[in-house]
């Protein structure tokens, strides 16, 4: 008897094989029992995972090595239901992906693989089917709304062109639309309890609810059913009655739909401050819903209508309606401001700002259509309230910033809707003063840039009418030679005021690090330093004309500028040691004199006041180099002494 070695290898792969193919017999039986217990009915097969050789590459390796050497497959495993046949152990040498199953088969897919209408071996069923259907509900939804909204757009064109054409009589018509708006309510009560239609139910409750929002306008606008009052009451009813029901149905679609629907066409009913008044209710019914659910779309939207429609209707308020219109709109900044503080602390920050900054457009646009000293107090009324909420105790710096910024233009506008002319010079400039004295002691960088916003225009308007240039460079000096003392007065006293204002502005912006001893915030206090010296030579010449108003009193005025501006320069020098800006803008100011010495004294001025300036000016720039470089040279012998060792006397 022959007896042949066996290889332990060959025999430790085929007792693997054998063991591949049980486990593989085991899958299948349990792909069997899963199937046979699995419910009948509609919707896409379950999944069913891939046998273990089909999800492991390492396991598929050794079982085509153990099928090569080992016995086949027991003939009673059915194996189509775990997928293709496997290959027989004559197929030796195929390739290593003819293994690997099929992603063709209506059984277990490819690791990766989908087929349409068969579950894959991630478990979830194929996502082309779940695409279309969204799809599908996307188109219906759309056509749902579109629909919602060529119906409430008859709705109202039946209401007015019924009372535009005496098409049936007045009751008929509101109670047409009241019943096809209760009837498309209900409805979409009815259709809410079918989970597969809840898309059509949204938008029918939300056309019904604008319907009967509109059909209550109508009834009040149109045809004088209800007062104003008691309207506005039944209207609030009817806004808040389909906001809770958005709430009760956790939809920001269908109240954005309500609020949408009823305030768009609005303007189709009626068109002055009741227009206003009816987007105030339907904000006022949002907000509840608002702060509970944290809908910032509803909030922002809620706040739109009474916006637009309060900067259209205070900006072409009638001479009959002022009070009305300042009653709405001002109400409209009151619900919005107090709409803002709660929702800071529910809401996200990008929106509630949002709705800060738009808030006192209407009240704004009220003010600058009402004029002199009632929209001026209109509009402080904004900046006081504005002010207000910006110092709330615990108020987000974002916040805070919008609505400081907001209470200054609202400021801005009442001192130029109140008062014209040198009067608002003298307002803008004193204000730009009072807020850089604030920022200066606050530290705080938003009061000085509203101040140096005030401050250029007040600057501007100085060098327009108030403290002309012209006024400087030519005698008779216009348009002082017109006014008298009068116009010399204001003038001195509104050079007083951009002076103390550059000063100021250089102070704060120092106390806030915009400016620092070097020349890279040059840019900044150039411009102010002009201002200065634009100020404090128009102060000199108009004083030396109220003191002689004559061309001896001009020239001379000019020559005192001349030095003094030397003098200014000697002081800056003397500070800039070790202050390069300040060593920079004595140097500047030193150029400046000495070409207003060549290219204006001496041309405009003559006789002793062309004498005084030369020699005033001469001296003391001799003056200021001595003394500079005197300070130079100390400094210079303190940085090479070591501390204290006295520098030697020789």
């Amino acid at each position: 008897m022959n007896t042949e070695t066996v290889d332990p290898y060959v025999a430790l792969a085929a007792e693997m094989s054998l063991l591949g193919r049980r486990l593989d017999a085991m899958s299948t039986d349990l792909v069997r029992l899963r199937a046979a217990a699995a419910p009948v009915g509609p919707g896409p097969a379950p999944a069913v995972e891939a046998p273990l050789w089909s999800r492991s590459r390492d396991a598929r390796s050794v079982g085509r090595v153990a099928s090569d050497i080992g016995p086949e497959c027991p003939d009673d495993v059915d194996t189509s239901a775990a997928g293709p046949a496997r290959p027989a152990p004559s197929q030796v040498g195929a390739p290593v992906g003819a293994y690997a199953p099929d992603p063709r088969s209506r059984g277990v897919s490819a690791p990766g693989a989908s087929t349409p209408g068969w579950p894959s071996v991630a478990g979830g069923p194929d996502p082309a089917p779940a695409a279309r259907a969204r799809s599908a509900i996307s188109g219906a939804r759309l056509l749902a709304w579109v629909g919602g909204g060529v119906t409430l757009l008859g709705v109202v064109l039946l209401l007015v062109l019924a009372a535009s054409r005496g098409w049936f009589s007045p009751p008929a018509r509101v109670t047409t639309g009241a019943l096809l708006g209760i009837a498309l309510v209900g409805i979409g009560l009815w259709l809410h309890r079918r989970e597969n239609a809840r898309a059509g139910a949204l938008a029918l409750a939300a056309t019904g609810l604008a319907t009967l929002y509109l059909v209550v306008a109508a009834a009040t606008v149109l045809y004088g059913y209800l007062p104003v009052v008691p309207a506005l009451l039944v209207e609030l009813l009817v806004a808040a009655a389909g906001l809770g029901l958005a709430d009760r149905w956790r939809s920001q679609l269908l109240g954005a739909g309500v609020v949408a629907g009823a305030a768009l066409l609005a303007p189709v009913i009626v068109a002055d401050w009741r227009l206003v008044a009816l987007a105030l209710a339907l904000q006022l019914a949002a907000l509840p819903v608002v702060l509970r659910r944290r809908w910032h779309v509803l909030m922002l939207l809620a706040a739109a209508g009474p916006v637009l429609f309060g900067s259209a209707v205070g900006a072409l308020v009638a001479v009959n309606e002022e009070a009305a219109t300042i009653a709405v709109v001002l109400g409209s900044l009151a619900v919005s401001l107090s709409t803002a503080l709660p929702a800071a602390r529910l809401l996200a920050l990008g929106p509630v700002a949002g709705l800060v900054a738009a808030t006192p457009v209407p009240v704004l646009a009220t003010a600058a259509a009402l004029g002199d000293w009632g929209g001026g107090a209109v509009a402080a009324v904004a900046a006081l309230a504005l002010g207000g909420f910006a110092m709330t105790p615990g108020l987000d710096h974002l916040l805070r910033t919008v609505g400081i910024t907001a209470a200054a233009v609202a400021l801005f506008e009442a001192t130029l809707v109140a008062v014209d002319g040198s009067g608002a010079t003298v307002l803008l400039l004193g204000q730009a003063v009072v807020l850089a004295v604030l920022a200066a002691v606050l530290r705080s960088r938003l009061p000085l840039n509203i101040a140096m916003a005030y401050g250029a225009v007040g600057s501007l308007l100085a060098l327009a009418q108030d403290a002309p240039l012209a006024a400087l460079v030519q005698f008779p000096a216009f348009p002082y030679h017109q006014g008298g003392q009068g116009v010399l007065l204001t003038g001195a006293g509104v050079s007083v005021l951009v002076l103390v204002l550059a000063v100021a502005l250089l102070v704060a912006a120092g106390r806030v690090d915009l400016i620092r001893p070097d020349p890279a915030s040059a840019p900044l206090w150039v411009p102010i330093g002009v201002v200065g010296l634009y100020g404090a030579t128009s102060l000199v010449v108009t004083v030396a004309l109220l003191v002689s108003p004559d061309r001896a009193g001009f020239t001379g005025g000019h020559a005192v500028a001349t030095v003094s501006w030397t003098v200014a320069a000697l002081v800056l020098l003397a500070r800039g040691i070790s202050r390069p800006a300040l060593r920079i803008t004595g140097l500047v100011l030193v150029a400046a004199a000495v070409a207003k010495l060549v290219l204006f004294d001496l041309v405009a001025l003559d006789g002793l006041a062309r004498v005084a300036a030369f020699l005033g000016a001469g001296l003391v720039l001799l003056a200021a180099g001595t003394r500079y470089a005197r300070l130079v040279a100390e400094a210079e012998n303190e940085k090479e002494e070591p501390d204290g060792v006295p520098a030697d006397p020789s």
